[in-house]
C-alpha cells in the first residue's frame, strides 16, 4: 500500500536535530539546567491501565481515556545512564567535569570514588555522589561486585562506564558481556584498557576535534559543552542500531500512552522510532505529524487506506535502518530498559525472534500479576528484571504484540505474510518460518509488557466478523504450512513471585 505521506527521519547523532534542550549551552558546567521542563506528563505512578477485577480487558477507565486525550505524547526523552568512577590514579577534576556536564544533559550519572573533595560543588538532580574507598576503586573484583549491586538498586540498563586505570581486561569484558554497558577509557589508562575500550579518548591533544567511530579527540580549548556533544554522538554509535516498528489505527488513547512509554522509557542509546498509520480518523494523524516534527529520530509513515497488520509492518520494517528490529502493538506500554533487555538476548546468533512476559498473550509468556496503575506496573517490570536478569525459555510463538529480531535474521525469513490481511496467524508463521531457519523461538520473564490485548481487533467481537476472520485465516495458515492449527494454553498462572 503506497504510503500518502512520510515525514523524513532526522539525524539522530547530529546537534542540529537534538530537541532544543539537548542543543549545545555554552552556559556553565555547574550541573544545573536554566530553566525546567514545563510539561504536563501523561504517564504518572497514580493512572490506572487495567482493572484489577478486568485486567484482561481492553478497556480503559473514562479518566484514563480523557487524560489521554487531553494530554498529547510526550516528546521527554529517556536517557542512558553514566557511571564514573574516580579511583585517584587519574584527573579528579576532569571526571567531576564530565560528570556535571553529562548531569546537565539529563542523564543519571553515579559518580563513584573518594569524593571528599568535591562537596562544595552544585549537582544536578540526576547527579549521584557515591563515596567509597580507594580499596575498591582500586580493587577490579570488588568494583565488579559494587557496580553490580548498583545496576540492581538503581535499575540500571544502557549505560557509559567511565573505566578507572585499575579495571580489569577481564571484568570489562565480563560487564559488556553480561550488561551490554559500553566502556569509556581516557588516554591516561594502561595501554592494554585502552585498547579494549567501546570509546576511546585523547585530552587537550594538538588535534583536536577530530573523531571516528570509537574514538575522540580534544583540544584544551574545546568547551566541556563541545566535548559532550561529541562524546554523546560517539557512545550512542557504539550500541547497534534498534528500529522500534508501531502500527496504529485509530484509539489516540492507547497510541499516545504506548508512544510516551516509548520515548520516556527507551534508555536504549541508539534507536529510531517508526509509526505505520492505517488511515486513522480520530485525530491520530494530526498527532503523529506533530511528534515527528518535535523528536529527530521518530519517521511517521501514513497510509490513506488500513493496509492491515502485515503489510503495514512490512512498510516499517523495508523503511527501518537498524540491526535490530521490534514490532511493538499499540495498546502496550513499555517499561524502563525494556528495548535493552531483549536486544542483548539477540546477541546470541541461535535466537531468532524473542519476545517478553506480559500480563495477557495466548501462551506461557502470560504471567498473571495483579497490578492497576502504571506505577504499580513499573514496579513490576522492576521485579521481573531483578528476579529473571538473563533468563529465557523456549516458546512455540511469541506475540507480535512485541517482538525482536536481528537484521540478519529479517533477510532470511523476509517480510511477514500478507495473506492474513487484517491481521492474525502472522506471528504463528513466522515463528514456524525461523524455526526453518534452524532458529531458536524464545521469550523472556526479565521484560514485562503491559498489553491491553485485543484494543483495535477486538473491535470486531459484537459484530461476529473477529471469530470469521479467526477461521479464515486459520485455514490460510493451515493450507500454506500443511498441518491443523492448535490451540496455544497458557501455563497454569503464575505468581508475581514466580
Amino acid at each position: 500500500m503506497r504510503p500518502e505521506h512520510t515525514v523524513d527521519r532526522g539525524d539522530p547523532h547530529s546537534d542540529a536535530s537534538r530537541p532544543v534542550s539537548d542543543q549545545l549551552d555554552r552556559g556553565c558546567n555547574c550541573g544545573r539546567r536554566f530553566a525546567a521542563r514545563a510539561a504536563t506528563p501523561l504517564l504518572t505512578d497514580d493512572l490506572v491501565i487495567a482493572a484489577r477485577d478486568r485486567a484482561r480487558e481492553p478497556e480503559l477507565p473514562e479518566a484514563t481515556v480523557a487524560r489521554a486525550l487531553s494530554t498529547p505524547t510526550s516528546p521527554r526523552l529517556a536517557r542512558y545512564d553514566v557511571i564514573i568512577v574516580s579511583d585517584g590514579l587519574g584527573d579528579g577534576e576532569r571526571d567531576a567535569r564530565i560528570a556535571a556536564e553529562f548531569a546537565r544533559h539529563e542523564h543519571r550519572v553515579f559518580h563513584l570514588g573518594d569524593l571528599s573533595g568535591g562537596g562544595t560543588r552544585p549537582a544536578a538532580p540526576t547527579l549521584h555522589r557515591i563515596a567509597i574507598p580507594a580499596a575498591v576503586s582500586r580493587n577490579s573484583l570488588r568494583l565488579l561486585e559494587t557496580l553490580a549491586a548498583l545496576r540492581q538498586t538503581e535499575t540500571i540498563e544502557a549505560a557509559a562506564l567511565f573505566a578507572p586505570s585499575s579495571l580489569d581486561i577481564a571484568d570489562g569484558r565480563e560487564m559488556r558481556r553480561r550488561w551490554s554497558w559500553r566502556i569509556i577509557s581516557g588516554s591516561d589508562e594502561r595501554a592494554a584498557m585502552h585498547k579494549e575500550a567501546d570509546v576511546r579518548i585523547t585530552f587537550d591533544t594538538a588535534n583536536g576535534g577530530r573523531q571516528s567511530k570509537s574514538s575522540v579527540h580534544f583540544q584544551e580549548s574545546t568547551s566541556w559543552p563541545e566535548r559532550w556533544a561529541a562524546l554523546d554522538q560517539v557512545i550512542r554509535q557504539s550500541w547497534a542500531r534498534a528500529s522500534v516498528v508501531v502500527l496504529t489505527h485509530d484509539n489516540l488513547a492507547f497510541s499516545r500512552m504506548c508512544l510516551t512509554s516509548v520515548l520516556e522509557n527507551t534508555e536504549y542509546p541508539n534507536y529510531e522510532l517508526i509509526v505505520v498509520d492505517n488511515a486513522s480518523s480520530d485525530g491520530t494523524v494530526e498527532d503523529l505529524k506533530l511528534l515527528a516534527s518535535t523528536v529527530p529520530h521518530v519517521e511517521v509513515i501514513l497510509n490513506d487506506d488500513n493496509a492491515g497488520f502485515g503489510p503495514g509492518n512490512n512498510q516499517g520494517l523495508a523503511s527501518a535502518t537498524g540491526d535490530v528490529l521490534v514490532l511493538l502493538n499499540n495498546d502496550t506500554i513499555v517499561p524502563r530498559g525494556w528495548l535493552t533487555r531483549l536486544t542483548r538476548h539477540l546477541e546470541d546468533a541461535r535466537i531468532g525472534l524473542i519476545g517478553p512476559a506480559t500480563n495477557r498473550s495466548c501462551n506461557e509468556a502470560q504471567i498473571d500479576i495483579p497490578y492497576q496503575t502504571y506505577g504499580e506496573f513499573q514496579e513490576v517490570a522492576r521485579s521481573q528484571g531483578q528476579r529473571h536478569d538473563g533468563e529465557r525459555f523456549p516458546i512455540r510463538m511469541p506475540m507480535m504484540f512485541c517482538v525482536a529480531f536481528r537484521r540478519d535474521t529479517y533477510e532470511r525469513l523476509g517480510p511477514l505474510d500478507e495473506r492474513y490481511e487484517i491481521g492474525m496467524f502472522e506471528d504463528e508463521d513466522y515463528a514456524l518460518r525461523a524455526k526453518g531457519e534452524g532458529l531458536e523461538v524464545a521469550w523472556t520473564p526479565e521484560v514485562y509488557v503491559h498489553h491491553a490485548y485485543h484494543a483495535s481487533i477486538g473491535k470486531l467481537l459484537p459484530t461476529g466478523d473477529y471469530m470469521r476472520l479467526v477461521k479464515l485465516n486459520q485455514g490460510r495458515f493451515e493450507e500454506k504450512w500443511g498441518i491443523c492449527w492448535e490451540r496455544h494454553r497458557p501455563l497454569p498462572a503464575r505468581s508475581s513471585t514466580a
